[in-house]
Order: structure tokens, then C-alpha cells, then sequence
């Protein structure tokens, strides 16, 4: 037994767990695993254990979708599930169980290329490769509705209300005090633009920390509303006439234990790496909203004067771009990307994040001239619907190349398949607008 293996069994001895949660992201950022008892998990520990490899072409409702070739070509084999050890922790809502990351393998230990962690991985390994280590914050925008699903916790639009915070105070309390157990730092939280939004923000971590952070904590969320009466969603845009919900990064990049986006407080003491990462992200975004905006509904959410962005614009200071470089100078320095909707895995969106910011500093490519007034007033540049994103993906060969075909072709089968379900279906919008009428 390894160092790894005795600290696993120590925790698991002196909390008395029975039972352990094997949990990973599936193809949409959805919590999929199994529970096993604890002492079979300590057994399973060298050879990990097995799930099917249909699992990772499922949509959003679980059924599985055989374009993606991980179903009957190949008789859905199990992949080996392994625990990181490093990602153990409490399930403080649940009595005598702890809950482990595992990420998907094959029999010869090569990751499964179709796992979300493996891909944020491989995007790190090419950073690490060139000395650098990413860093990076969530804020998590979610609506916290009653248990109907329609009413709101909180009433009008009230940004930043402490009487909004009042008013769902222990379910929010809860939140914090169950995310202290699972060793995840929260930073603040605060009422948002519109009846029954918050946001929670995460501390700054090392990137694939910050994944794992953001996909246990939203699950935690959505866990612990309803074990409180209430319902939690992530939706990227549940309402019409009122805010979606967001998922910002905060990006900075760390070489020899310094910040290498340190910037001055004029644009001429600004590094070249900062000024090459914005013009990646602006030269590849739409090669990854498929991954920023995962769904039909996300695209709903990318609206003039609605605080998400709508082109690929960037500014200092200046909420209505794409690419807002905060307020911040030297160790503190950073880039917020805002395009994200909190629908999005954690996992793709932070490797996409920063793999189109690492093809910018490898390409040398300049920014454009930034934004200093209202980014709205500049025409729309992000594909339209999800169609039009995944086709961006599909035609970008450097996006191809650093997170492979095979993946890439698992991840439009499942999107495409998702648009034919959307585009089939007759709404009553349709109905009452043409059916007595035509």
C-alpha cells in the first residue's frame, strides 16, 4: 500500500464512511458515477473499477447517441474508472459517505480519450510544457427557485441586496458551511440581476482544482436546494425577460512562481503574454462556444444589454466586453472571460479558455483595439445557435489537433443530436401563431 492508499484508508477510518461516491462529468457537466462500499473502494484502489463506455456519449437525459461510435461498433466496453486520491473528500449532506473524483482509463492506463478531466489535462500538459502553470477563479451564477420550480426566492431586481441574502440566508449559509467540509474556499456571495439570482464565487486555484471545485460544488448546490425545499439550476437562460446566468473566469498564467500577466498601470508596461492571449481568445472564440455555450438554450443568453457578451471584444474595466481585463496590477493581474454560461462543464470551459489564450501566445497574435466604450454598440460575432457553433469547432484544425478527433467527433455527435431533437419539435409559440390563421 502506497502514501496515497494509507492517507485514503486514515480518512476514511477516522470519519467512519461507509459508503464512496465514484463521481466524474459527463459530456454536459452532469454528475454521473456509482457508490460502492468503502472497504471494495480500498480493494479497487490499483485496478480501478469498471464503467461503460457508453456513458460519455450520452446527452443531457442520458440517452446515449450512436453516432458518436462509443456504442454498438464497439459492444460498449468498460473503461476502468480510477480514483484521484487527491480529490477525496466528505458528502457532508449524507451521513458516513465521501465522494472521489475518477477518471476514465483504458486497460493499458492511457487516459480515456473522452473524458472532460482528460482533456483539461492535456491542454495543462501543453502549458506545463512550456514552464507555465494556469490559475484561475469561478463565478457561478445560478437561480434558486421554491421547490414548484417557478417562484423565486427573492423578489425584484435587486443586485447585491443584503435583504436578498436575508431572505434565503440559511439555504445560502448552507451552501458555505458544505463547501468549507469539501475543502472548497467561497469567496462571497451575492444576490444578482434578477429575482432569486445569486452568485457564488471560488477562489483562485490551480486550473484543474478549480474544474473539480466548480463541478463538485455545483452539484453540492443543486443536492442540498432540494434536500432544503428548494430547486437550484444552472440553466444558462430559464427566463425570457430576465438575466441568464454566467460562468466567469478569471485567468492568469504563472512561470518560476510569478505572474506572467503582471502588467503596469499604462498599456505600455502591459507583458506580451497577456496582449497574445486576448488576441487568441478573440482569433479562436467562436471555434469554442460550442464549449462556452453547450446548448440550445445558451445561445438565448447572448443578448445586447443583458451583462453576457455578444462579439469578441475586449476592455479594461468594462462589463459589456467579452475580455475584461479587471482593474488589477502586478500579482494580481488577470483576464475575465465572460463569455461563458453557467451551463457549461467546467472542465471544457477552462480548457478552452485557456487553449485558445495558449494558441494566441504560441502565434504571437495581437489583440484588437480594445473597447472603451459600450461593446454592444459593435455588431454580433458569436455564432448564432449551436448548429453554427458546433460547426465552428469542427472546421478549426488547431482545435482538432490539441484535444483530438476522436473527442471532437464524440462531442458534435452529441450536440448535433441535440439540435434535431430542438428543431423537431412544434411549439405552442408556433401553434397559436399560425394554426387558426394558415
Amino acid at each position: 500500500m502506497n502514501e496515497a492508499h494509507e492517507r485514503a484508508q486514515a480518512f476514511i477510518q477516522h470519519n467512519k464512511i461507509k459508503k464512496i461516491r465514484l463521481v466524474f462529468a459527463d459530456q454536459n457537466g452532469l454528475t454521473r458515477g456509482k457508490n460502492i462500499p468503502a472497504d471494495y473502494f480500498l480493494k479497487s484502489l490499483d485496478k480501478g473499477i469498471g464503467f461503460a463506455q457508453s456513458i460519455y456519449a450520452m446527452d443531457i437525459e442520458g440517452e446515449t447517441i450512436p453516432e458518436t461510435g462509443l456504442l454498438w461498433e464497439k459492444g460498449d466496453p468498460d473503461y476502468l474508472a480510477v480514483a484521484d486520491l487527491n480529490t477525496l473528500t466528505l458528502v457532508p449532506w449524507k451521513e458516513h459517505t465521501a465522494q472521489v473524483i475518477v477518471e476514465g482509463r483504458l486497460r493499458d492506463g492511457a487516459p480515456f480519450f473522452a473524458d472532460p478531466r482528460a482533456i483539461l489535462k492535456k491542454v495543462l500538459a501543453k502549458l506545463a510544457a512550456a514552464g507555465l502553470t494556469a490559475k484561475v477563479a469561478s463565478e457561478l451564477e445560478f437561480y434558486l427557485m421554491l421547490s414548484d420550480k417557478t417562484t423565486p426566492t427573492t423578489t425584484g431586481t435587486q443586485a447585491y441586496s443584503i435583504l436578498g441574502l436575508v431572505a434565503v440566508e440559511k439555504v445560502l449559509e448552507q451552501f458555505e458551511r458544505y463547501a468549507e467540509m469539501m475543502g472548497i474556499p467561497v469567496e462571497a456571495t451575492l444576490t444578482e440581476y434578477a429575482p432569486g439570482q445569486f452568485e457564488i464565487n471560488l477562489r483562485y486555484e490551480e486550473a484543474l482544482l478549480m474544474a473539480d471545485h466548480t463541478f463538485l460544488f455545483r452539484n453540492m448546490i443543486k443536492e442540498t436546494a432540494a434536500q432544503l425545499g428548494h430547486h437550484a439550476t444552472f440553466m444558462a437562460k430559464p427566463f425570457a425577460d430576465i438575466a441568464g446566468s454566467s460562468f466567469h473566469l478569471h485567468v492568469s498564467l504563472w512561470k518560476d512562481g510569478k505572474n506572467i500577466f503582471a502588467r503596469g498601470t499604462s498599456e505600455a508596461q502591459w507583458p506580451q503574454a497577456l496582449l497574445h492571449f486576448v488576441g487568441g481568445c478573440q482569433h479562436y472564440l467562436n471555434s469554442v462556444m460550442a464549449f462556452f455555450a453547450p446548448h440550445v438554450n445558451s445561445y438565448k443568453r447572448l443578448k445586447p444589454g443583458s451583462y453576457a457578451p455578444i462579439n469578441d471584444s475586449w476592455g479594461v474595466n468594462n462589463r459589456t466586453v467579452s475580455l475584461r481585463v479587471p482593474e488589477a496590477e502586478g500579482s494580481a493581474s488577470r483576464l475575465e472571460i465572460r463569455t461563458p454560461g453557467a451551463d457549461g462543464n467546467p472542465y471544457y470551459v477552462i480548457a478552452a479558455a485557456l487553449a485558445i489564450g495558449w494558441l494566441g501566445m504560441e502565434e504571437k497574435l495581437s489583440p484588437k483595439p480594445q473597447v472603451l466604450g459600450n461593446a454592444y454598440e459593435l455588431p454580433s460575432t458569436v455564432p448564432r445557435d449551436l448548429f453554427a457553433a458546433i460547426e465552428a469547432l469542427q472546421a478549426s484544425p488547431k482545435l482538432i489537433e490539441l484535444f483530438g478527433a476522436d473527442f471532437i467527433h464524440v462531442y458534435a455527435a452529441i450536440k448535433r443530436a441535440e439540435w434535431k431533437k430542438y428543431i423537431s419539435v412544434i411549439t405552442e409559440w408556433e401553434r397559436g401563431r399560425y394554426f387558426e390563421m394558415l
